[in-house]
């Protein structure tokens, strides 16, 4: 079974707008090599080294559905990362050296792979026929060692499309960037007279070495109020709106023009939360009290990402402290003003104009009421 050209072409046409915009976010100078592409099975994939590994995990949908599978080594995800909130050469150097992948690290690899989705989502609808959406979900990481091919975790088991892009950072070469798509994703078929003798390959899990039996991968999740960031939790854990007769935890929305705040309050209020809107002037404090300490979000609108929506920020950081998310909603974001959301406690990045479902799916990933 042949990969078509027209795939090769989708792929090579990503690798160089992933050049032009990650490389302009982290203002440095970013070569990509053509991808090399093959089709693999999972226990493939996982065979292939055995350092910790970054799974950025997207959904896809539109004329097919499914997920999509990123990944980069830790240590390239803590560069790239470090190098987006500026961190010191020294600093970063121990981080990446420790493979120091702290909350701080994973919301700015998140943005990463935001600009990512955005690149994946431009080249498939300039080139591929099909007409596919992708969406980032989640960061997870995974030591290769501990995969269970035959089993669900960190997906499960079949044939995929594998694309390899060989990364360089400013003349310095990086591990491979690899994306793995499920084939039928791509609109390849495989037989299932093909696909039995590599499932009948796999090594049985009895045969799998005393280690694979702990967890294949850490699942990182923004986190909600009551838990310290970034608890470790498994995967397939539900995040659902409060079912009707429960008490619907409280989300701040933050907007000096209340008309900007409109759409936010209505999808917020018809998908299981209380929103409450503020104008930014209030002690946050006496806020804080008067929910009965039951805040699970923020949202701050910022008309201008300025020093006044800045400190606004500092502000609500202070009264609810890092265990409440605080998503920032505003329509002019740049590089600089990413890395000042990010050092001044921002959890996630709206942009708006917003649709009703990017503003959902933000309150479902941040918000999640059912979490206590």
């Amino acid at each position: 079974m042949e990969i078509k050209p027209i795939i090769n072409d989708t792929l090579e046409a990503l690798g160089s707008k992933i050049e032009t915009e990650l490389g302009g976010l982290l203002d440095c100078q970013l070569a990509l090599s053509p991808p090399q592409t093959s089709l693999v099975s999972k226990e493939q994939f996982f065979a292939q080294s055995g350092k910790k590994l970054v799974m950025t995990r997207m959904s896809v949908s539109g004329d097919r559905e499914g997920e999509l599978y990123v990944f980069c080594q830790l240590r390239d995800a803590v560069t790239l990362g470090g190098i987006l909130i500026m961190l010191p050469p020294a600093e970063l150097e121990k981080r990446v050296k420790m493979e120091e992948f702290s909350d701080e690290e994973a919301d700015a690899f998140g943005e990463i792979a935001n600009i990512l989705s955005g690149d994946l989502n431009a080249a498939f609808e300039d080139i591929h026929p099909d007409k596919l959406h992708f969406k980032k979900t989640g960061l997870e990481i995974v030591i290769p060692s501990k995969v269970k091919p035959l089993e669900a975790e960190p997906f499960p088991p079949g044939t995929f499309v594998l694309a390899s892009y060989g990364m360089n950072l400013d003349g310095k070469p990086l591990k491979e960037m690899q994306l793995l798509f499920p084939a039928g994703l791509l609109g390849i078929e495989i037989p299932a007279t093909e696909e039995k003798p590599v499932e009948e390959s796999f090594v049985p899990a009895t045969e799998l070495p005393s280690e694979a039996s702990a967890d294949a991968k850490t699942v990182i999740r923004p986190a909600t109020a009551g838990e310290p960031a970034g608890k470790e939790v498994q995967s397939g854990e539900a995040i659902e709106p409060a079912e009707a007769g429960e008490a619907k935890p409280v989300v701040l929305v933050v907007a000096a023009e209340t008309e900007s705040a409109g759409l936010l309050i209505e999808v917020l209020m018809e998908n299981g939360w209380q929103a409450k809107l503020l104008g930014g002037k209030e002690n946050f404090k006496d806020v804080l009290q008067d929910c009965g300490g039951d805040v699970r979000g923020i949202i701050l609108v910022m008309g201008e990402i300025e020093d006044q929506s800045l400190a606004a920020a500092i502000k609500l950081r202070s009264a609810f402290g890092k265990s409440v998310p605080l998503v920032a909603a505003g329509s002019h974001w740049t590089r600089s003003t990413v890395l000042q959301a990010v050092k001044y406690g921002i959890r996630d990045i709206l942009v708006l104009p917003a649709s009703a479902e990017e503003i959902l799916e933000k309150a479902s990933e941040h918000f999640n009421p059912n979490h206590s």
